[in-house]
């Protein structure tokens, strides 16, 4: 495993900070399956709360139009009108229906490019550790969501090469085993 000293770990987390500042990520859809999975249950329930109101407020508009036609002139063909205005009703719902959903995608997918991408970025940080390779600090853009998780890890990786630097200056020693016994308990228990 390589050894990377606290200050070349802090040139490193510099280094990308810097360069997060310059570059944007440019792939929307890291994760497909996540992505377009809540892209999918947005939409579902997003149709789900449009054809609800609007089979409502239908109803109930239709039924005191009706009404109103038949008390004012009996003679009047209801059925006729009330397929013509459905008609022109399907036709504009149809259009804002699909306008709802294309901005619904295109907000869902920009919300989680934000969670996503953390993740995505994490887990391969994570992966290139358990493969041995250096470690470098996790930095996350300013409006990424996860930031304390990669903090957290970032901690956790510093202390373990604390206790790891810490362990192998005390195995260096040119002291007796039993000394160098004590010395790693006490280093190592907290």
């Amino acid at each position: 495993m390589a050894k990377i000293s606290f200050t070349t770990q802090r040139h490193i987390l510099i280094s990308s900070e810097e360069k997060m500042g310059k570059i944007r990520r440019k792939k929307y859809l890291i994760n497909k399956p996540v992505q377009i999975g809540y892209f999918g249950l947005t939409a579902w329930f997003i149709c789900l709360g449009i054809m609800l109101v609007g089979s409502i407020t239908y109803y109930f508009t239709l039924d005191t139009i009706i009404s109103e036609i038949q008390i004012s002139s009996p003679a009047f063909d209801t059925v006729e009108t009330v397929n013509r205005i459905n008609l022109i009703l399907q036709k504009r719902l149809a259009l804002v229906f699909a306008g709802l959903i294309i901005i619904a995608g295109i907000l869902v997918i920009f919300y989680l490019h934000r969670v996503v991408g953390p993740i995505f970025r994490i887990e391969k940080t994570l992966r290139e550790v358990s493969e041995g390779k250096a470690f470098v600090p996790i930095v996350l853009r300013k409006k990424d969501s996860f930031k304390s998780l990669a903090g957290a890890i970032n901690s956790f990786v510093d202390h373990c090469h604390k206790k790891i630097d810490g362990t192998r200056e005390i195995l260096n020693q040119s002291i007796s085993d039993s000394e160098k016994i004590k010395k790693l308990k006490e280093l190592l228990k907290d």
